[in-house]
């Protein structure tokens, strides 16, 4: 994890919530901060909840593995990002965010701090902007409600520009592989 995105981590540490817009253009770049994200949240004892789809989530295993104990390990709850997203066969945000709480209360009967990260995907025939942008800004509302920590990543080519300011408008950060910027005055 570069600097800049180490002392946001910090601060939002501090602070114990907020809601990241991630847009990624490299794989590379992805793992190792998603790695960063999970071994920093860990190392801070919080519980980590973390939506990846199947094929990336064993190289980021593969470094956590590296870095580490499996009893630290066991902090972390992996789910697939199709399981969860698309749990009734469609992108439906109640349904998703009813699921969401109910991890969230789990991991706050551990008497841990909460954070997570949402790899969303989604196919190329279906048009769900709509429904992202309802359920983004429905979980922006229970981050901050939760005083979580809350990545939301997207892979930026897949994003259209109208979908991209929807997002804009309802984080609080802009991370891309290199760097975050406060979205403060959105």
């Amino acid at each position: 994890m570069n600097e800049k995105i180490a002392n946001l981590a910090k601060t939002l540490t501090a602070t114990g919530k907020g809601h990241i817009f991630y847009s990624s253009n490299s794989l590379e770049d992805y793992i190792r901060n998603a790695v960063s994200f999970i071994v920093y949240g860990i190392q801070q004892g919080d519980y980590v909840l973390f939506v990846e789809n199947s094929r990336i989530f064993p190289m980021i295993q593969h470094h956590l593995k590296e870095r580490l104990t499996e009893e630290e390990q066991s902090a972390l709850h992996y789910i697939n990002n199709f399981d969860f997203y698309w749990r009734n066969g469609n992108f439906h945000p109640p349904t998703i965010l009813a699921y969401l709480d109910e991890v969230m209360a789990a991991g706050n009967g551990t008497k841990r701090n909460v954070r997570t990260w949402g790899h969303v995907e989604w196919s190329d025939s279906q048009d769900i902007e709509r429904e992202i942008a309802v359920y983004e800004n429905e979980l922006d509302r229970m981050v901050l409600q939760n005083e979580a920590i809350s990545v939301c990543a997207y892979n930026a080519e897949r994003v259209s520009e109208e979908l991209k300011k929807k997002l804009l408008s309802c984080h609080g950060y802009l991370m891309t592989d290199n760097s975050i910027i406060s979205l403060a005055n959105k």
